[in-house]
């Protein structure tokens, strides 16, 4: 039976509409940008499809932009002739070619020196349109990005909306199956999206930043030494969301192969330092007109680097591992959730010889594990909101400090500093003594009698009380509007265990008989029915002993449950 649910108040329909604005603005943000992407991406595409043109090369060097963020670029004169006229090329690629590198914009022109021929793509429609190179649209593979926010933005509008009665769809009341089935199959969906996306967030930084300088770095240890003169050392600044941001551009000069190269790579670490005080230091170190040594590679003379030592900078390609590892965990949880087994049946555990012995049972995350999961999540939550942090900090060190993003920051600080926290709490419990609990037969049935024995695994002196309690419960987790529920009900807790006697809390046994008239062990992608044995073991000043043991409760048999 399906029942009609009457059409919300307006003040209802007034907290859909300021849900409905905050999800458009995630949407309009992203589609723009990513219309923005796949326009450049075609653009670059086209270049592929030019006609190929001779050209000769007249000119080739590296000019000064005079934009201290990207102060180089490639700078190549050519001529070409169509159709019996002559013209006159500099485009080196389609896009923006300036970069920090001096080494990137001088290798366009050490590819073409003057007076060589070369090949150039015109665009058939404008002649004067030309380039010399055509490079892979690598900008269409961040499209991903605003993506996100296209999806997260079109997501809540349809989650907000879905099922309204005032859009012409029906809205009927779903059984807790039916919501819990969606809640998880949407649960599971997202998890592994952002799973997905934060492996390859991560992975790709930790290339960018850790295997690419590491790889480097030990590479260079045999580069040779040869000596070099600091052509130029310029304080370069530009102007940030944050302020003003500085950097130490090097020019150096060296000798290689029987002809001068320059460069300015100082490190293999792709960021430079942006604060004034640590750029002034570099530039002072490397004064204008002076000599030092630079490194070069004896099998590719136009690679060099000042400084081939290690630095603690260089650590800081670490921290993309977080991302990573929380990803691969994330989406091989979502994978191993989605591939669970089918609901248990009364029929397929009805099997009394299989059940009859006795079972075992043991904490099932040991103290390390429990300790590196802890350090994991804290560390991942603290690492993203340091990011914002440092960003707040670097506004009261320049003078221009943003209030709203600071207050905004102490809920997000205080759960850091909680999970901090929680670390030394969760490594302190990892010194209790660990229970173990042999239960008898293996997997009960309804309206049997249970035996539990237990004893424990280090020093149990210290446990000053101990509980011991059979619990089972009902729970559902499902999708109410846009947002997740999850519905617990007891309907069963037997108290096995009260006691302070210290030989009773050392080792034991008790009978317990599982209620006949409650349900058995059920689970299913849509709701579950669970039995549990929960162990509390209280110290003094240190964190108490608990563990959760879930057992197998099977139904009665057919001849109790249908009596003749």
């Amino acid at each position: 039976m399906q029942l009609e649910v009457n059409s919300g108040s307006s003040s209802r329909f007034g907290g859909k509409g300021c849900l409905t604005v905050f999800f458009l603005v995630f949407l309009l943000m992203g589609g723009a940008f990513t219309i923005v992407i796949i326009g450049e991406t075609l653009r670059e595409t086209a270049v592929w499809f030019w006609p190929e043109v001779p050209c000769t090369i007249l000119a080739s060097g590296v000019e000064e932009t005079g934009n201290d963020s990207d102060p180089y670029q490639p700078s190549v004169h050519f001529e070409y002739r169509i159709d019996g006229r002559d013209y006159e090329g500099r485009r080196v690629s389609r896009g923006d070619t300036s970069t920090s590198s001096y080494d990137k914009a001088r290798r366009p022109a050490d590819r073409h020196s003057p007076g060589s021929r070369a090949t150039c793509r015109v665009n058939p429609d404008i002649p004067g349109d030309v380039v010399l190179e055509r490079r892979l649209p690598w900008i269409g593979l961040v499209v991903f990005l605003p993506l996100i926010f296209v999806t997260v933005g079109a997501g809540g509008i349809y989650a907000v909306w879905k099922g309204d009665p005032k859009l012409g769809t029906s809205f009927r009341r779903e059984s807790i199956s039916q919501r819990a089935h969606q809640g998880k199959n949407l649960g599971r969906r997202i998890g592994l999206g952002v799973g997905l996306l934060f492996a390859a967030v991560g992975g790709s930084l930790s290339v960018f930043l850790l295997i690419v300088p590491a790889t480097r770095l030990l590479s260079a240890a045999g580069w040779e030494e040869r000596p070099a003169t600091i052509k130029s050392s310029t304080l370069r600044s530009w102007s940030t969301d944050d302020g003003t941001s500085y950097g130490a551009d090097v020019l150096y000069e060296y000798a290689a192969e029987g002809r001068q190269w320059i460069s300015n790579r100082r490190s293999f670490f792709p960021m430079s330092s942006s604060d004034y005080e640590g750029a002034k230091t570099i530039v002072n170190r490397y004064p204008e007109g002076g000599t030092t040594s630079c490194f070069v590679d004896p099998n590719d003379p136009t690679r060099s680097v000042l400084d081939r030592s290690f630095q603690v900078v260089y650590l800081i390609g670490l921290f993309p591992l977080i991302f990573l590892l929380a990803g691969v965990g994330l989406t091989a949880h979502s994978l191993r959730v989605r591939s669970a087994a089918a609901p248990d049946s009364p029929e397929s555990t009805d099997n009394t010889e299989a059940y009859a012995a006795e079972l075992v049972l043991e904490p099932e995350s040991g103290p390390i594990a429990k300790v590196v999961g802890m350090l994991l999540i804290a560390t991942l939550w603290n690492g993203i909101v340091s990011i914002f942090v440092w960003q707040a900090v670097k506004g009261m060190q320049s003078g221009n400090p943003d209030w709203f993003l600071m207050v905004f920051l102490i809920p997000f600080v205080l759960v850091g500093l909680a999970l901090i926290v929680g670390i030394f709490y969760t490594f302190l419990g990892a010194f209790n003594p660990r229970p173990k609990l042999t239960i008898s037969p293996a997997a009960p049935r309804l309206g049997t009698r249970l035996r539990i024995e237990w004893s424990f695994h280090g020093q149990v002196s210290r446990i000053s009380h101990l509980r011991i309690m059979l619990e089972g419960f009902e729970k559902a987790t499902y999708r109410r509007g846009t947002d997740t529920h999850t519905d617990r009900q007891v309907f069963a807790s037997l108290e096995l265990v009260d006691t302070s006697s210290d030989w009773e809390i050392s080792r034991g046994s008790t009978e317990v008989e599982i209620p006949e008239d409650t349900m058995h062990r059920f689970t299913s992608a849509n709701n579950a029915v669970i039995w549990s044995l929960y162990v509390h073991g209280e110290i003094a000043r240190w964190p108490d002993v608990m563990e959760t043991f879930e057992i197998d409760v099977r139904p009665l048999t057919r001849e109790r449950l249908l009596p003749r």
